[in-house]
């Protein structure tokens, strides 16, 4: 541990450049044994949809939620049995982590705080990817190790979480992690800083409107700023999300600084406190609506207009899900392709499982590792015309080691791991990039 904290420091004040920084950790961080502290353990627990129905009709009797379910056609039944058998897996996590010694302390989306993750030697959230999601959301420091239980292997992929055997054989699996029998894998995360004149500032809240919520607050552009900002605090307060504030994470992932260009009315910055481990979404809130933004792709590059239905900036851990989603090809499109080559060439065309392999082959290639320091990114449906030409200087899917983001909407949103939402309107830039100090410090067990 006093290792890494050498290794921050060393970052802080070394070489400026992101990738001298990256050599810099991978270096120290390929003698780093494999160590962690099971002392005290902070479970997240999942939310589940019985949960998530009780919180969306406080003050109702079980009973009247059960009449409400059943009212609008939902599986009652199967939906009970989920939500105890999730509370059950956690019930055998806790009990197999007590049993080696360790203290347990339970939360959830509503009780989940950094003062918690400030107690615990291990995050382990138990649900799935979004609950990974959501347990890596608050972990800013890189030294605070985050391990994932899939609680329900048969329904869920939990890409995030351990391998699914690890779910089986619990005991087995902490027993190797306590052991030190596992690889160190530091996945990389995505730094958001926005940027506004002084005049648009509060249009920036204290407040990220939570998309998990059972009802949410809409961005209203005809509300006042003032009012917009309090209600929006209002909304999200109850539901465990909390305001921008300094933060006590030594890699300062929360700042405030204000430009003055030359007697120009100020430039307000903001460094997010909010890392994304997936994906940073940029778009109009409606999605009907057109996405107009100026991208800049690398500090090099010259900013381009684009009419679109929105940009998807990814990282190496979120190339297998929204980016994968994105880019992939289906089976039925290479087939179609196949034969229309063979139509121009006059060549016999491949036969059907040929397809396939390509399909997957080329699927495959959108996925790259986790730890890799470059953004991915995507313009979703990019616009082009007769009076809009396409733009001979952007690719619509590439890697870029930063972006620029102007917005030139009117409703939009800047949208953290599909959970959290900033507003993103007219004048306001974003600025995208990895820095080493960010990574989110997890494991890897053989499958």
């Amino acid at each position: 541990m006093n290792g890494v904290r050498e290794l921050l420091k060393q970052i802080a004040h070394g070489p400026a450049s992101s990738k001298a920084r990256l050599d810099i950790f991978k270096r120290a961080l390929h003698n780093e044994k494999p160590n962690i502290a099971l002392d005290k353990c902070l479970l997240v627990s999942k939310v589940t949809r019985y949960e998530f129905e009780q919180n969306r009709h406080q003050g109702s009797s079980n009973t009247q939620i059960e009449e409400l379910i059943r009212r609008r056609g939902s599986d009652y039944e199967a939906l009970i049995h989920y939500h105890k058998m999730q509370k059950e897996f956690e019930r055998r996590v806790q009990t197999v982590l007590t049993n080696l010694g360790a203290d347990v302390k339970v939360v959830n989306r509503l009780t989940y705080s950094p003062s918690m993750i400030d107690w615990c030697d291990v995050v382990i959230p138990c649900g799935g990817d979004g609950t990974f999601l959501l347990a890596a959301s608050k972990v800013r420091d890189s030294r605070k190790p985050v391990i994932g239980f899939n609680s329900d292997p048969s329904r869920s992929e939990g890409r995030l979480c351990l391998p699914k055997w690890c779910s089986h054989e619990l005991k087995e699996a902490l027993e190797a992690i306590k052991n030190g029998k596992f690889k160190w894998l530091h996945r990389s995360r995505i730094r958001t800083t926005l940027s506004s004149d002084e005049r648009l500032r509060s249009g920036i809240p204290n407040i990220p409107i939570d998309l998990h919520k059972p009802i949410l607050p809409r961005y209203n552009v005809c509300e006042t700023n003032n009012n917009f900002s309090q209600n929006t605090e209002i909304a999200n307060n109850s539901y465990g999300i909390e305001p921008l504030r300094e933060s006590e994470n030594p890699n300062r992932n929360d700042r405030e600084e204000h430009i003055d260009r030359n007697n120009q009315p100020c430039i307000f910055k903001r460094v997010l406190p909010y890392l994304a481990l997936n994906e940073v979404f940029i778009g109009e809130n409606v999605s009907a609506r057109v996405s107009h933004l100026q991208l800049t792709i690398d500090e090099s590059s010259k900013p381009t207009r684009t009419k679109c239905s929105g940009l998807c900036v990814s990282t190496g851990t979120g190339s297998t899900s929204w980016h994968l989603s994105i880019n992939c090809l289906l089976t039925q499109t290479v087939t179609e392709l196949v034969n229309l080559w063979s139509e121009r060439t006059g060549r016999a065309p491949p036969a059907t499982e040929e397809a396939q392999l390509l399909t997957e082959d080329y699927n495959k290639g959108l996925i790259f590792p986790p730890d890799d320091n470059m953004l991915a990114y995507t313009v979703r449906e990019l616009i082009s015309g007769d009076v809009w030409p396409s733009q001979k200087d952007l690719r619509p899917r590439g890697f870029a080691n930063n972006i620029l983001v102007k917005s030139r909407c009117v409703d939009a949103g800047l949208v953290i791991d599909g959970g959290l939402s900033f507003p993103f309107n007219d004048g306001t830039e974003a600025f995208l990039e990895i820095n080493p100090e960010d990574s989110l410090k997890t494991i890897a067990l053989d499958e």
